[in-house]
């Protein structure tokens, strides 16, 4: 798929994509990884037919600097208008960590929105008053060493082709954003009315969440559930997406039918 770029009033978005039906929207976790990287195994388990749209946020990938202060929702509004602008007659939207609070705040903005598949989305609970129990203090010891950890898994998961292209590509994004960058790209998340809020997902949207298992309790006390909600454990560390490709094209793809 062709790299292409879209200016929005808070700067310019990278975005990889293709058309088709239904339209798949992949929201991608916060870092310098390109998005249709991270999700380039789920893309391979879909149809060459399902249209594809593969956005890297502000400050991160291949996209450019922001231009002006912007929170997360500025931004999720802005790329929903890009999705409305495809005129799908159907659209799924795939979203990992960070990705689905951009997906929780495009529910009521996207049309012809059908599904949400969420893997591990960030909580309000995660960021404000993160449990103790011993899955996650587990994963904190883990995040120590995050980015060799991280390193690790892609070599192990992915082709050496693709892991050495993937890394690469990772580490020459990282290298165009200075420190200012990233400080608005965290300034946008930190500055987002969606940790003060009580909203919740809408209970006419189905939802699939894939989680590793000991966060089962906290997906079903928070805002992503809802009375269409399913909750799903796999995996053994946060990128599931990885681990468990076929599993999450499949929810998307038994959405599209919906």
């Amino acid at each position: 798929m062709d790299k292409k770029y879209y200016t929005t009033k808070l700067g310019q978005i990278a975005y990889s994509g293709r058309a088709g039906k239904p339209l798949i929207v992949f929201l991608n976790s916060f870092g310098s990884f390109d998005t249709a990287q991270s999700f380039s195994k789920v893309i391979d388990e879909l149809s060459a037919e399902d249209g594809i749209f593969a956005p890297d946020y502000l400050n991160t990938g291949f996209s450019g600097k922001s231009t002006v202060s912007y929170t997360i929702t500025a931004e999720a509004d802005e790329l929903a208008k890009m999705i409305n602008s495809f005129n799908a007659a159907k659209v799924i939207i795939v979203a990992h960590s960070i990705g689905g609070v951009y997906a929780f705040q495009m529910q009521a903005k996207v049309k012809n929105l059908r599904a949400l598949i969420l893997i591990e989305p960030t909580t309000r609970e995660i960021i404000l008053n993160p449990p103790r129990e011993q899955g996650y203090l587990d994963q904190e010891k883990q995040e120590r060493n995050a980015e060799q950890f991280i390193h690790d898994k892609i070599f192990s998961l992915f082709s050496e082709q693709e892991a050495t292209a993937f890394w690469q590509t990772t580490e020459k994004n990282a290298d165009q954003f200075d420190d200012q960058a990233s400080q608005n790209a965290i300034s946008a998340m930190k500055n987002d009315h969606f940790w003060q809020s009580t909203m919740r997902m809408n209970d006419d949207i189905p939802v699939f969440i894939f989680t590793e298992a000991y966060r089962q309790k906290e997906y079903k006390r928070s805002e992503y559930n809802n009375r269409k909600a399913k909750i799903i454990p796999l995996g053994t560390f946060h990128y599931i997406q990885w681990e468990y490709p076929e599993e999450i094209a499949q929810a998307a793809i038994l959405s599209s039918g919906s």
